[in-house]
């Protein structure tokens, strides 16, 4: 019995250091493929939500010279447009002001903004009186190149710096409409990091100057008290507000 021996077993072996190493290269070539792949659709979804504000400042712009008026600030939308809309009272303002940036204020003039705009065929993405509770196709509010974020639009004076405020018509981006601006993912669109590299593009990457700033909440979430965004935090902390009317 001592004399016996079990077929192929002195041809089994381990992994030799030259194939461990190609395995490992093989694995880092992946995650890289995968980190730079994500790279790529942050940087995609940054040029989006870009395109899609200018795009609404084209859009007001065009019906400002047709009409003489303001999207949702127009008082004779309903006999002009679409008898389904609702007439603002030609103000110049699109809504009153409110208290601060983090006010929701999505009703009235505000709402009817993106519906004068898109009744007029200007603005695609959204429903002439649809519902209010989100965005994108079947509601009044158009979505953004942001899983599960779109965009609003507030009359404010945005003064997270005192010396910088600045009393106009913003463009918000952020998360769910039926609640207010809050330094958390329910609500927040942006990573600090995403927002500051969307900030350089079109303005001069401070939250709190500029025609492109954060919102003024909890200032350690997503800005410091200078506007410097904390680029190192990769939660979404920050809601964008950018000039409507440059």
């Amino acid at each position: 019995m001592l004399g016996i021996t079990h077929a192929g077993a002195s041809n089994q072996r381990g992994f030799t250091l030259i194939e461990m190493s190609i395995v490992l290269v093989i694995i880092g070539l992946i995650i890289g493929g995968i980190l730079k792949g994500q790279e790529i659709i942050e940087s995609s979804r940054q040029k989006n939500v870009i395109t899609q504000i200018d795009a609404v400042r084209a859009a007001v712009n065009t019906f400002a010279d047709k009409y003489n008026a303001l999207p949702g600030d127009y008082g004779l939308a309903a006999t002009r447009i679409n008898a389904g809309l609702s007439a603002g009272d030609d103000s110049g303002v699109i809504g009153a002001i409110a208290a601060s940036p983090l006010a929701v204020a999505n009703a009235g003039e505000n709402m009817n903004f993106f519906n004068h705009l898109a009744a007029a065929e200007l603005l695609s993405g959204t429903t002439v009186g649809g519902a209010t509770g989100g965005f994108g196709d079947g509601q009044a509010l158009p979505a953004v190149a942001i899983p599960g974020a779109g965009m609003t639009m507030l009359y404010t004076n945005h003064n997270f710096i005192a010396a910088n405020a600045r009393q106009t018509h913003w463009l918000r981006v952020h998360k769910d409409p039926t609640i207010a601006i809050a330094n958390a993912a329910a609500t927040s669109a942006f990573t600090a990091k995403s927002l500051f590299q969307i900030d350089l593009k079109v303005d001069d990457g401070n939250g709190g100057n500029g025609n492109a700033r954060a919102q003024t909440g909890a200032a350690a979430a997503c800005m410091s008290a200078v506007g410097a965004y904390n680029v190192l935090d990769g939660n979404q902390f920050c809601a964008g507000f950018f000039e409507l009317i440059q």
